[in-house]
């Protein structure tokens, strides 16, 4: 039995020593969530404005046009969770954050990372952040996430070719959904609609658990002295229109009743600014780098005017 037991060892650690260091070398190439963190771990007690959120945020915010000492925090379909977990993991860094931004659209009441088909990603709050999440084998390592395949070819795109999974400005914002590349906002605003629209019944947990985590924001802001922005998106028509109206209402009715009377606390709704036409839109629930630019600086007039007005 011992001889069969160090014959099995014998066989599998090679193949253990290969995977170790597949993981080693998936984990070095440069990627978003890497760079963000060693981002805040220098600089958050420089940042007076945080943006986080989802991919609205991380395509439609640009730090660049903003007056004041800004960065983008937010990634692709990050939700509410790991938006408060950020804040608290910097908590005691932050020391000259004024506003903390935080998009509250369609879906984010209704959805979790972990609930959404884009669930590899919690791995990356786990081994780059160094987050809590739920302990499992797939949230801790890199080479149990993606087919082999296309990891091998990632490796070997940096190795070979420099090729970063950077895809964010040095401030944290998103280049990827440029002008020219843009979707046809028809079919792309159909297809975000649906994939965003949730069976409300099935969804009271996550609600409830997404309705704790903002209060949780905003009691962290209040004791932080921090005022807290919640925004909804701009979207095109093509969107909007797929939109179950039941889940869209009820979504704007309680932030708005869960902002109310709230001193360090406010709201806006760009959903269906018409300041935003066509070509300031990516695809139809997406800004574009000029449509970045204007929802940048409108943001920038809106926290300019709060300061003006909390000072009266």
């Amino acid at each position: 039995m011992v001889k069969f037991i160090k014959l099995v060892l014998i066989f599998f650690l090679p193949i253990f020593m290969v995977m170790i260091s597949f993981e080693f070398l998936l984990r070095s190439i440069p990627n978003d969530y890497a760079y963000k963190k060693k981002y805040l771990d220098s600089n958050s007690n420089n940042i007076e404005v945080l943006f986080l959120g989802s991919s609205h945020i991380y395509y439609g915010i640009n730090p660049e046009y903003m007056s004041r000492k800004t960065f983008n925090g937010a990634h692709i379909s990050q939700t509410l969770h790991f938006d408060l977990a950020i804040l608290e993991k910097y908590s005691k860094r932050l020391s000259n954050l004024q506003f903390v931004i935080i998009p509250i659209d369609y879906f984010s009441l209704y959805s979790t990372l972990e609930g959404s088909i884009e669930n590899w990603r919690i791995k990356n709050y786990r081994i780059y952040y160094g987050i809590t999440t739920p302990v499992s084998l797939r949230n801790s390592f890199e080479v149990l996430n993606g087919k082999l395949p296309k990891n091998i070819a990632r490796l070997k795109a940096y190795l070979y070719n420099h090729k970063k999974d950077i895809t964010c400005n040095t401030m944290g914002f998103g280049t990827n959904y440029n002008a020219k590349n843009r979707k046809d906002l028809f079919e792309s605003g159909k297809t975000a609609a649906k994939r965003h629209t949730k069976v409300i019944a099935n969804c009271q947990e996550i609600y409830a658990k997404n309705i704790q985590t903002i209060n949780s924001m905003i009691t962290f802001c209040k004791n932080h002295h921090i005022k807290i922005v919640f925004m909804t998106c701009p979207t095109y028509s093509t969107y909007r229109e797929n939109l179950n109206p039941i889940q869209l209402n009820n979504t704007i009715n309680t932030i708005k009743q869960m902002c109310a009377g709230q001193s360090n606390v406010y709201y806006y709704n760009f959903l269906s600014d018409s300041a935003y036409q066509s070509d300031d839109f990516y695809d139809a629930d997406h800004l574009n780098e000029f449509g970045a630019k204007k929802m940048t600086l409108q943001l920038d007039s809106i926290l300019k005017r709060i300061d003006i007005s909390a000072a009266q």
